[in-house]
């Protein structure tokens, strides 16, 4: 089953592990969020992963 999380600002980030979406999350941030990289966890981001 697939992994994702969707981003306040609509773009998703997919993965097949939590690992994966929680990398790509911080990639992700990295480019488009990057205030909010040091104020969001790893605990948090997984927290938000759904399976779809």
């Amino acid at each position: 089953m697939a992994k994702q999380i969707t981003c306040e600002c609509g773009y998703v980030i997919r993965g097949n592990t939590d690992g994966e979406v929680v990398q790509g999350a911080r990639d992700h941030m990295r480019a488009d969020h990057p205030d909010l990289l040091g104020k969001v966890s790893d605990a948090d981001l997984l927290g938000w992963i759904e399976e779809v």
